[in-house]
């Protein structure tokens, strides 16, 4: 059996494969990136409201990998 036809075979039983990532792996790299470079110059307040962002950017889908 081929992959195609397992892959065939997951679609006809129901499974749908998702069209785009769930999130842009690029952009939420660059933003843990930055909230590590807060950390290392030891600004941990600025740090948490980066990851406070990042969190909700996440949620509302503005790091969505289709839409970028």
């Amino acid at each position: 059996m081929s992959l195609r036809d397992k892959v065939q075979g997951w679609i006809d039983k129901g499974f749908t494969p998702a069209q785009s990532p769930l999130c842009s792996k690029r952009l939420v790299i660059k933003n843990l990136n930055q909230i590590n470079q807060l950390l290392k110059e030891e600004s941990p307040y600025i740090a948490q409201q980066r990851i406070e962002f990042l969190i909700m950017d996440i949620e509302s889908g503005k790091l969505d990998g289709g839409k970028l």
